[in-house]
Formats: C-alpha cells, structure tokens, sequence
C-alpha cells in the first residue's frame, strides 16, 4: 500500500493492510486523534499495556453499557457476564472462568474436545490434494471445540457454521463502536439468536448437569455470585462461546498463513514441534493479533504520553500495532522463532481483563498446525487460485488459503 492509497482515518482500513496506517500514527507521536473513531489512537507497547494494567485510571467502556448493549453482548438483564460486569463482581467472574481454562485443565479437554475434531475434519479433505483452508478446516475448529465443550452436537454442520456467523456479526458491531443502525439491527439479531440456539441447552443442564461447562456455570453459578440467575449463566454462556469462537479462528488462519507462506518457518516447525511450533502461535498472535484493538475511557483529566486527555474521553488500544513497536521489539514486522520472551504480545490483553481462554486458543492453534502437518506433506499456496489477503477490520485473518498438498 503506498502512501497516496492509505487511508486517512481508522475507519477506512476495512480489507486493507492496516499496518502502514499503524506506523504513521505512531510517527505522529504516543497519541493521536482519529475523528472517525472518535477518540484517541495508542500504538506504544507500554501505554496500551500500562493503561489496561490501571482499570482504575482507564475503565472499560462497557462500565457504562447501554440496555441495548447488555442484551446484544449478552442478554436482556444479564449484566453479570465477564465482559460487562465490573468491580467485585468481575474479580469473581474472572478468577473463576481462568480456573476453567488453566493449561492443566486444558491438557483434558484436548484428548476429549480439541484432537478428535481436528482428526474428523482433516479426514474430510486429506484425500482430496486442494482445498481452502480456512472455510474447512481453521473455521471450523473453534467452534465446534466451543460446542463439545457445551455438550452441543459439535458435528453439525450447519449449527457450527451459524454459530461462527452469529458471532462474526456481534464482533463486527463491537467493532464499530456499537454505532450505525444497520449494524445494531443485524447484531440484536444475531444475539437473540444465538439465545435461541443456546436456551435448550441451558434448560436441559439446569435439569440434568453433566461435566460440560453449561453444567459448571448452573453448579458454581451460586457460589461466585449472589442471587444467582438465569439471565447471568445465559449471559456467562454467551460471552465463553463469543470469546472461545470468533477470535481464535482468525489467528489460527494467520498462524497458517505463516506456515505455508514462509519455507524457513515451515522447515523449522517440520524440523521441532514443540519450541518452534510454540513460538510460531506466539509469533502469529503477537504480528497479526486477532482483535486489532481495544477501547478504554479515561476516568479523569489525566495526561498520556505528554498528551492531555480529558475525562471520558475514548483511548484506541491498538494492540495490532503496539505489538510491532520497535522500542519493545527488535526486528518488530518479522518472524522470529527465537524470541527470549515470546508471550510477552499483547494479544491477549494485559491486566484485570486479560483473556480467560488464552491457554485454549494456544491449544487449539499448536494442535490445528500440528496434526496437519502429521497428515499432509508438501503444503502450499495454490498458485492457480487467488491469494490471501489480510481481511476485514476489527478482527483479521489472512484468507482465502487456498492450498495444494499431497497426503502423507
């Protein structure tokens, strides 16, 4: 992208290399005004972290959710979620769907939940030498892992892709700032939806629990929250199958699209499948992320980076961009396997409200690469079909991935 082609605000960066945009905003210094997105853009590493750090100084936007928010974010009533919630309530919430999704905890579920859907699915296509990547196989995966997890038919087709749908269309409002009608229209929609498709389930584990986590919401419910409700599991439900969906299938895609677009990254992960591959995740979640950005409100007239910020005003956490700032990382736009520190991105946010699921997401990515590679060989890009590009705005991925492979 040249100079004349990028856009001119953050608003126009939908389906573009966001990245250009990203370095002149931080040659314009620690802040910078974006009136499209009406608030200030952050792109130094240590700012985006130290203000998700201080939820004292910085709140959550959603600490001043609109009715209208809570219920496309969750449901009508349920402001007790992980996302919404504040304060005690939060602390709780938090401490507790980390206990679920602690990396011991998450060893179980991949034997369960995790390998024998990426098993089922490259099965579908192993044999066939050319296929698209992401619609059968990364878009897949979080989902239904998501699903099985829920005790929901992980197998049905249709279901999994509505569910990735739904979701997408929520993200996608999100995104936006919850701003535009349409958007709003198709987003009260797709939750009311996605209520619907959950309602059964919550009814039936009320009844009868299991070992799922709908089942684990009704049994621990109780004891994080007081007067403990319907509207807050549905709410709690919501928000896992959000967060363990949409955002993981976009940075599965980008770690694939390092791997079958760079030979030394994939020589290097054919060559040891646990650092390398590891740092490959890391590297995938720290270039490309998955959300570009984060939003937080100042609580008062502070000054950030030498720039006076009033209070309430909006701060653009761009993580995207403050995980390839070069006074944090040396040769900052590269893969680097050997990174001394290769979890120290941003990707999964810093502080009170860094994500619940990250050990998850990390499983699913390693496990995605991994058994792939067990059962293909020669895995490239189709150099007939149309190439990849970095798509959309709020969350990324590079696609289509159309390949070519032989079957190992």
């Amino acid at each position: 992208m040249t100079d004349q082609t990028m856009p001119a605000s953050m608003a126009g960066l939908t389906d573009v290399d966001p990245y250009p945009f990203y370095e002149s905003v931080r040659a314009r210094g620690p802040l910078a005004w974006d009136d499209s997105m009406r608030g200030f853009l952050v792109t130094s590493y240590e700012l985006c972290r130290d203000i998700e750090m201080h939820e004292e100084l910085y709140r959550h936007p959603y600490a001043d959710a609109s009715p209208e928010l809570i219920e496309i974010k969750s449901v009508k009533g349920g402001h007790r979620n992980i996302t919404i919630s504040q304060g005690e309530d939060h602390t709780k919430i938090h401490k507790w769907l980390l206990g679920l999704f602690v990396p011991r905890t998450v060893e179980q579920y991949r034997e369960k939940h995790i390998r024998p859907i990426i098993t089922r699915l490259i099965d579908r296509f192993v044999d066939k030498g050319r296929i698209e990547l992401t619609s059968v196989y990364s878009d897949q995966i979080p989902p239904r892992v998501l699903m099985s997890l829920f005790a929901m038919p992980w197998d049905d087709d249709v279901l999994a892709r509505k569910v990735l749908d739904l979701h997408e269309t929520v993200m996608t409002w999100i995104g936006s700032q919850n701003r535009g009608s349409e958007l709003t229209d198709k987003a009260r929609a797709a939750g009311r939806e996605i209520n619907a498709i959950l309602m059964p389930y919550m009814l039936e584990r009320k009844k009868n629990p299991g070992d799922d986590l709908i089942s684990r919401l009704w049994t621990d419910g109780p004891k994080i929250l007081d007067n403990f409700t319907d509207e807050d599991a549905l709410a709690n439900a919501r928000e896992m199958f959000l967060a363990g969906t949409d955002t993981t299938v976009h940075a599965m895609a980008n770690a694939l699209h390092i791997l079958i677009t760079q030979p030394e990254v994939m020589q290097a992960v054919h060559t040891d499948r646990k650092k390398a591959l590891s740092n490959l995740v890391e590297e995938a979640l720290r270039l490309y992320g998955s959300v570009q950005y984060r939003f937080r409100v100042a609580n008062q007239d502070c000054e950030i980076g030498g720039q006076p910020v009033k209070k309430n005003q909006v701060l653009i956490l761009i993580n995207s961009a403050a995980n390839r700032d070069p006074a944090k990382f040396a040769c900052p736009a590269a893969v680097d396997l050997c990174r001394t520190m290769p979890k120290e991105h941003l990707a999964f946010n810093a502080g009170p409200r860094n994500c619940v699921g990250a050990a998850l997401a990390r499983t699913e990515m390693i496990d995605a690469v991994d058994m792939l590679l067990d059962r293909v060989k020669n895995l490239r890009l189709d150099p007939a079909a149309p190439p990849p590009a970095f798509r959309f705005h709020y969350t990324r991925s590079f696609r289509p991935l159309h390949v070519l492979f032989d079957a190992a």
